[in-house]
């Protein structure tokens, strides 16, 4: 059993620690940036192993789709062609980046770290409320909090089967491993004022591996250069960005970009450098596109999907739109593009009770 009791009285020495070793993370709040710290909750949620398993499994099958997708829509889009998705909800979406059509990024790997929110509901079933495949964050502070939890009470762990996440770092490290195409491994930062800088170093530290800005990286030709504090030039293979899509590059997406690389998106056509995650990947985390997660599992996996959305509806069908029309006043309304169409999903009161899974919310980052 988890003593309750031990972790609460180390609820103040845990604070003090998170504040000690700079555990924060930024806000922007009227155009002003602030810093606060990670906020502790000594009471722990639990998930049963054989629960655990059964998200565990329904993650995969979804992310595995989603990444089967991203394929197929910069490629043949052959789920477009078979009526499965419409074109409209792909090429109106703001995450769609024509720029990326016909690139297959190294190993074929499009979502590297892929951030789903789950909530738990009332009826007692998870639900998936949706997908982060651009920048998701958030890692960090759950797995430097128990490391904190194991130093304050380590006969919690010690007497408690409780699964270990002390390997995330290296777990991605060998992903990055997985998909370098030659070259040294950086993660890169848009800087000390980014809403998670902590994250940032906190990930390079733990997979000893520079931290880097775009000061420290440049094109030479068709290669991505690293220069150091000696100015020695080293090549790079990967790179784990915490910088949004429009200012990974200047060149091809936002010219007013000063946190990007110019001509990094021509080495990554290329097939020169990994981007961890790819660009392009909103499209798959679009909030039209998540409708059709579950046909997606069906489609490229041929099986029935293990979790389920959200019920949500899209006037965009008839059926739907007539159950809009008639529950208008009890829905939630979310746009979904620039466009017209919008999504309706049922209050959150039909999945109200909010037991996060600890494969937790995961924040995306933004442009400093």
């Amino acid at each position: 059993m988890v003593n309750l009791d031990k972790l609460l009285k180390s609820t103040e020495d845990i604070n003090g620690l998170l504040a000690r070793y700079g555990v924060k993370f930024g806000i922007y709040k009227n155009g002003s940036f602030k810093e606060q710290l990670f906020p502790f909750d000594p009471i722990p949620r639990i998930i049963g192993k054989e629960e655990f398993s059964y998200l565990e499994r329904g993650l995969k099958q979804r992310v595995t789709a989603l990444n089967l997708f991203l394929k197929d829509v910069y490629g043949k889009k052959q789920i477009i062609s078979d009526g499965v998705v419409p074109a409209d909800f792909v090429y109106a979406a703001s995450g769609y980046l024509a720029p990326c059509e016909g690139i297959v990024p190294p190993k074929e790997v499009f979502s590297h770290v892929s951030g789903i929110d789950l909530v738990l509901g009332k009826d007692g079933v998870w639900y998936i409320l949706e997908d982060n495949l651009r920048v998701p964050s958030g890692a960090s502070y759950p797995t430097i909090v128990r490391g904190l939890e194991r130093r304050c009470s380590p006969r919690t762990f010690h007497d408690t089967p409780i699964e270990d996440n002390r390997n995330y770092p290296q777990l991605l490290r060998h992903v990055m491993d997985y998909v370098n195409t030659g070259g040294m491994n950086v993660v890169l930062t848009p800087g000390r004022y980014n809403a998670a800088y902590f994250e940032h170093s906190y990930l390079a530290e733990q997979m000893g591996m520079p931290l880097v800005t775009c000061n420290d990286l440049e094109v030479e030709g068709d290669t991505l250069y690293f220069t150091g504090y000696a100015g020695r030039k080293e090549r790079v293979g990967a790179v784990y960005r915490r910088i949004s899509d429009e200012y990974m590059d200047p060149m091809t997406f936002n010219p007013e970009s000063l946190i990007g690389i110019p001509h990094i998106f021509d080495v990554y056509r290329k097939g020169n450098v990994a981007l961890l995650n790819s660009p392009g990947n909103g499209i798959a985390d679009d909030k039209g596109i998540y409708y059709f997660v579950p046909k997606m599992i069906e489609y490229y996996l041929h099986e029935t999907p293990i979790l389920h959305n959200a019920p949500t509806y899209l006037p965009f069908y008839e059926e739907d739109r007539s159950y809009v029309l008639e529950h208008f006043d009890t829905l939630v309304i979310k746009d979904v593009a620039p466009w017209s169409s919008r999504t309706w999903r049922r209050p959150a009161a039909t999945a109200s009770c909010s037991a996060i899974s600890s494969a937790r919310r995961r924040r995306s980052d933004s442009a400093p």
